[in-house]
């Protein structure tokens, strides 16, 4: 309406020019094509506003309505520290399946290697690579904080120092290389992943 509004002076003005009521009426007809437009066009807008509102409305619902992440709360918290630092981490070595069989081998005869499952304790019910040692990636950021007693005491393994040979495996190998850029992000150079992980070790997932 504000924009049909602009043309009532020209209206005023064709009426106090024109010589005659014919040269009004032409005059009149000439403008209402442009007063049409401008009328459809603020409908339009407003029509886009009130369809993208609702569309906003939809979206925040379903991300409401959607199942929350298996980290919640502190937890949830530690994963963000690790989001940020896997931006500035170094490329992540990766290992094949063969690679983890002889190193599972090894482990099992009294090798310092480390392999580690940074699946959720949960997960475990499905089953690990003989010799791994779970430490979740909820948890992952706090670990490598401990203390050598803490995480004895926590793992009932020595501490992993920065120089160890590891391997980390999750269920399809991304948590594991997130957690294997963290771990190198923080000095610890020989860290590998196991990218098949639990789906290529087992041959299926869950």
């Amino acid at each position: 309406l504000r924009r049909i509004a602009l043309y009532y002076p020209l209206l005023l003005t064709a009426h106090a020019h024109a010589s005659s009521s014919t040269r009004f009426a032409h005059t009149l007809r000439a403008l209402r094509p442009s007063m049409i437009r401008c009328a459809g066009n603020t409908a339009s807008k407003s029509a886009m506003k009130r369809s993208s509102v609702s569309a906003m409305s939809y979206g925040a619902a379903t991300s409401s309505a959607r199942k929350p992440h298996i980290y919640a709360g502190r937890t949830l918290r530690r994963v963000a520290a690790m989001s940020r630092t896997f931006s500035a981490a170094p490329t992540v070595p990766v290992v094949d399946k063969q690679y983890v069989e002889g190193l599972s081998q090894r482990i099992l005869e009294g090798s310092d290697e480390r392999l580690i499952d940074v699946r959720e304790r949960d997960e475990l019910d499905f089953g690990a690579i003989p010799g791994s040692i779970n430490i979740p990636l909820s948890e992952f950021v706090d670990a490598l904080e401990m203390s050598e007693d803490q995480w004895k005491e926590r793992y009932g393994i020595p501490k992993i120092m920065p120089d160890d040979d590891v391997v980390v495996y999750c269920k399809s190998g991304m948590r594991s290389h997130q957690a294997a850029a963290y771990a190198a992000a923080k000095g610890h150079g020989n860290w590998a992943n196991y990218q098949g992980s639990y789906i290529d070790w087992f041959g299926q997932a869950y």
